[in-house]
Order: C-alpha cells, then sequence, then structure tokens
C-alpha cells in the first residue's frame, strides 16, 4: 500500500512538473508532504538559508508535523551512466555540475516510512532556437546502465527527510 501511495505522488509530481516547466522554464524546489494523520503540506524548499540551514529546517518541520511520506522535486544535475572509480574523487570535490558528461534534469525523489525512498527524473532537453521541455519519466532503477538487480544507494542533506521512528512509536 505504501509504495503504491508513494508511486503516485510521485506521478502526480511529475505532471506538475510538465505543466509548470511547460508555463515557467523551470521548477522551483519544493515539497509535498503527508502526516500520520493524513494532513498535506505543500512548502517550498527554504533556499534563502543556504543549504544546510534549509535541510535542517525541512527536517524539523517534518519531525513536528509527524510527516510519513513526501516527495521533493527541484533542478538538479546528474549523470546518465556509472561514475568510473577513477572519476569518483573528482566529482566528489567539485560536484556533478563541473563534469563535462553532465546532464540537466527535474529530479523527483520520495520517501514513505514504510517502504523506502524511490528516486526519479526528468531530463530537461534545451533544442537549439526552440522552446526547453521535459523528458519522460524515468526511475533510477530503470535506467539502462543500472546492472540488473543492483541496489541504487543514495546520499546527501536531502536525503532521509523523515522523522527517525524509535521508542517514540
Amino acid at each position: 500500500m505504501s509504495e503504491r501511495q508513494l508511486r503516485k505522488m510521485i506521478d502526480l509530481a511529475s505532471d506538475f512538473c510538465d505543466r509548470t516547466f511547460d508555463v515557467k522554464g523551470e521548477i522551483a524546489p519544493s515539497w509535498h508532504a503527508i502526516t500520520a494523520t493524513g494532513d498535506r503540506i505543500i512548502e517550498p524548499h527554504p533556499m534563502f538559508f543556504g543549504k544546510d540551514l534549509a535541510a535542517a529546517l525541512i527536517r524539523a518541520l517534518f519531525d513536528l508535523r509527524d510527516v510519513v511520506r513526501y516527495v521533493y522535486v527541484g533542478e538538479a544535475w546528474t549523470l546518465n551512466r556509472i561514475i568510473r572509480p577513477e572519476e569518483q574523487e573528482e566529482i566528489f570535490r567539485k560536484g556533478i555540475s563541473e563534469h563535462p558528461d553532465r546532464v540537466e534534469v527535474v529530479q523527483i525523489q520520495g520517501e514513505d516510512s514504510q517502504y523506502g525512498q524511490i528516486i526519479a527524473a526528468r531530463n530537461i532537453i534545451r533544442p537549439e532556437g526552440r522552446k526547453p521541455y521535459l523528458g519522460p519519466l524515468q526511475f533510477v532503477n530503470d535506467l539502462p546502465f543500472i546492472p540488473q538487480g543492483a541496489a541504487v544507494q543514495s546520499s546527501g542533506r536531502l536525503v532521509g527527510m523523515l522523522p527517525v521512528r524509535g521508542t517514540r512509536q
């Protein structure tokens, strides 16, 4: 049940991104969250506080409101291939935004307290002399360069945003 609900939220976010990108040509980072009581929270990402404090504020909000599922959307750089071991250190130092093979995407990532995390993206396609548009929704585990059965692991300040569940439950 929770996987289906999370995938539905990701599909709705993808549709939202399609409509918004068509009108505005960009996607402002934002959060759509569901609390344990079923309340909905839609919140812009507080970028003006800086990356680390913004992530901490969203974590605190999610903890205070007892969020059990969320989807985040925002533009990002990625590689459409596996990172080679010899380039890993430079990417961690400089970031993917400097990599010559980088691809611009709208990232859609979601997490559910029971199911776990799902990451998807839509390539931002900018044809010369024409209006940019979004490519189809692709789930990270389904990308052709991911080996069959491989576990995809994601990390970073905007991963694992749900409140830690433990003795509080």
